[in-house]
């Protein structure tokens, strides 16, 4: 096991499934965790718990709404007053809205793209100076091997028929193309950008809407434990092997293709990501905290 004694780790999305066990699994690596949750109870259970295995973990707990701008600008505002740096930033938190209709997030943005993509891009532009300030980072993005159907045009569904899977499929393509966008802007930072895949893990939350029958049918397919599912992210977030590592897409601890590399199209998706959170804006006024 690799030590990570010290370091200062972001997850978000850790109350359950694969972020719950990636939040473990660094935890007793004897990181300092910061749990960046939507439910702060549930944070401060999966904080007890880790305690209980590790009592030498240190460990904070943060609220954070993954849908939601000005959540995830509070945060990062509440984080920058409390830290001087960063060491890791496991996004993981997402939605799959599987057999549900559209949603939207309170800033009226459809929800899956405001989770999954816009909560991903926003959460690492802000703490970014933090990743930098010591010169050796690693950002760590929860992706899929499940991802098409997009769309730049219609990020949000707005002119095409809304499919829940296509969403999230969308979704799960624009968070490479934004670990690839990173990685270009970090090159020679020392921070570095990498995505990853779980693999089909039926029993994590993003599954929550799927009849229990079909979960079974999926299990039983060569579907992944969340034990196997968490284990890339948490060897890219801690492992000696990845150091200097960026810009890559991982399952199973290997690299693997990823057939969404195009500069042009990770650039027009940068620029829509800028506009929907009003980031470059909100940037150049200083980022004061609301």
């Amino acid at each position: 096991m690799n030590s990570m004694k010290g370091k200062l780790v972001v997850v978000t999305g850790p109350t359950s499934g694969i972020g719950k066990k990636i939040a473990s699994d660094i935890g007793n690596m004897d990181a300092n965790l910061v749990l960046a949750c939507r439910d702060i109870n549930k944070g401060r259970q999966v904080a007890e718990e880790i305690i209980q295995r590790n009592n030498t973990a240190i460990i904070d707990v943060m609220h954070i709404d993954m849908s939601d701008i000005q959540s995830i600008k509070e945060f990062a505002c509440q984080f920058r007053k409390k830290y001087s740096r960063l060491d890791v930033l496991v996004n993981n938190a997402g939605v799959n809205l599987t057999g549900k209709e559209r949603q939207n997030s309170v800033q009226g943005i459809e929800l899956t793209f405001a989770t999954n993509v816009l909560g991903y891009y926003l959460l690492t532009c802000e703490l970014l100076e933090l990743l930098k300030s010591n010169g050796s980072a690693r950002i760590v993005n929860v992706a899929s091997t499940f991802a098409n159907d997009v769309n730049l045009d219609d990020v949000q569904f707005e002119h095409r028929p809304y499919d829940a899977m296509k969403a999230y499929a969308q979704s799960k393509a624009c968070d490479r193309m934004l670990t690839w966008a990173f990685a270009r802007r970090l090159e020679n930072s020392g921070v570095t950008s990498n995505a990853m895949a779980p693999g089909l893990t039926p029993d994590t939350g993003l599954f929550r809407s799927m009849p229990v029958k079909r979960r079974l049918e999926l299990s039983k397919g060569g579907g992944r434990s969340i034990e196997d599912g968490a284990d890339t992210a948490v060897w890219l977030a801690s492992s000696s092997e990845t150091d200097g590592i960026s810009g890559k897409f991982f399952e199973k601890r290997q690299e693997i293709a990823c057939e969404f590399r195009d500069v042009e199209a990770e650039e027009k998706l940068w620029s829509i990501c800028e506009e929907l959170t009003g980031y470059k804006k909100y940037a150049a006024s200083n980022r004061k905290c609301q």
